[in-house]
């Protein structure tokens, strides 16, 4: 069969990602690759002939999310063909045998291989690749993410990613372009640049450079950086937010802590005082800025005195959309061997006073929009009439509308909002692409 031509049986295949847009974008990839050779894409809850796990290990939830997901394709079909990849395959191939001896264990490394390795099973003839591959769509989205970089360098000690998905590398801009581009001609109005650490891309240019160019060579009309560190939201990096209206007005940074002797046991090369003075300045780079943040709650040594800086980092800075981890030891991480641990229940106490003060001030940013304008793409349908969009600096936002906004970059007019969400009205239902 060649490359194009469909298979005379469709094979019932289901992808599954576990955690980040990263690990999304591989699956999507995954998928329309082999769409040519008969592979009929259904939702993991089905019955199908093959089924791709891409996995990960961040955390120790992630690992359980990641067997719950084999063990979810081993009950739908037993005589399935199933293949687990990503981060946790990489690194817990023992545990991943215990759960069978009849899943394939693809590691990181391996994963551009795995479209031959599955034709291969199902006796289907391929010919070499001619052509990149590029994602056209982003099932179950209505906003794409592109992949510019993978692999990492940092060894964070509380992290096993660098170990898992290898030396940083970035793809050519070339064909990040030509992969932008092929998706707003498919109706895309948005762009998440994504990979494991998107500040360190480097190829024919630098991140900056490669911003410049996704300006000048696409037309979309959002694009949105995924994940900065601090210290690497450097002037024309900053310079390039302000001023271009295309980039969203939304910045995201694993700031981790607020102590700066966690920070140092950690691995990070930045201090609190310098995120403090960023943050400061994100915020007042444009009009409606939304600053996120990560922190590790529970990291060892992290006392009370610790935990209390970053509380009050938090509390003091304009931060506005908050994400809190509990530290759990990774398998391999330095930090598995520190002293000091942080009891559970103190995490728990800690975590939720952390998500309790993110919420009341990502409540309060949202209330500040009251009465004006947004730029929103619809998303999915929400409860009664309305319909559920995201704003360009990051807000969920309900509107009242039909199916046929989904996907529609339109602006509307915030009239209220409620614990989950902005309540707005459609006033321009199109926006220029060029906005």
């Amino acid at each position: 069969m060649r490359t194009g031509q469909l298979a005379l049986r469709m094979i019932r295949s289901a992808y599954n990602a576990v955690g980040c847009k990263l690990n999304q974008y591989e699956m999507q990839l995954l998928a329309e690759t082999l769409e040519p050779y008969g592979f009929l894409q259904v939702p993991f809850t089905e019955k199908a002939d093959l089924y791709v796990i891409n996995s990960c290990t961040v955390t120790s939830k992630a690992d359980s999310s990641s067997r719950q997901m084999i063990r979810r394709a081993l009950r739908s079909n037993p005589r399935a063909r199933i293949l687990v990849t990503g981060c946790y395959a990489e690194l817990e191939i023992d545990s991943l045998r215990e759960l069978s001896e009849d899943i394939f264990i693809i590691g990181n490394k391996a994963k551009s291989n795995i479209p031959d390795m599955v034709r291969d099973m199902f006796g289907i003839t391929h010919q070499e690749r001619q052509n990149p591959c590029l994602i056209g769509r982003m099932d179950g989205h209505s906003r794409a993410f592109v992949k510019i970089q993978d692999g990492c360098a940092e060894k964070c000690t509380y992290c096993v990613i660098w170990k898992a998905r290898g030396k940083p590398w970035s793809r050519d801009s070339g064909e990040i372009i030509a992969e932008i581009n092929g998706l707003y001609e498919n109706g895309y109005r948005e762009v998440v640049l994504t990979g494991v650490h998107i500040g360190k891309y480097k190829n024919d240019c630098r991140l900056t450079g490669l911003l410049k160019v996704i300006l000048e060579h696409t037309a979309m009309p959002r694009i949105r950086l995924s994940s900065l560190k601090p210290n690497e939201c450097n002037d024309e990096l900053l310079d390039i937010i302000s001023t271009q209206k295309r980039i969203c007005p939304h910045i995201h940074l694993p700031i981790q802590s607020g102590d700066d002797s966690i920070l140092r046991m950690m691995g990070r090369k930045y201090k609190a005082a310098a995120v403090r003075k960023l943050v400061q300045r994100l915020a007042s780079l444009r009009e409606g800025m939304t600053v996120g943040a990560d922190v590790i709650v529970g990291f060892p040594g992290e006392d009370d005195t610790a935990f209390a800086y970053t509380f009050s980092l938090i509390e003091e800075c304009p931060i506005h959309h908050l994400h809190v981890f509990s530290h759990s030891d990774r398998p391999g991480a330095p930090a598995a061997n520190l002293p000091d641990k942080i009891a559970p229940s103190q995490i728990a106490r800690r975590s939720k006073k952390l998500w309790r003060l993110g919420r009341l001030k990502k409540t309060a940013h949202m209330r500040s929009f009251l009465g004006r304008t947004l730029d929103v793409i619809v998303e999915n349908r929400g409860q009664g009439s309305r319909m559920m969009g995201m704003s360009g600096n990051y807000l969920n936002v309900a509107l009242e509308g039909n199916d046929g906004l989904r996907g529609k970059l339109v602006q509307i007019r915030v009239t209220g909002c409620d614990k989950e969400a902005l309540i707005g009205n459609v006033v321009d239902a199109e926006v220029s692409k060029n906005d």
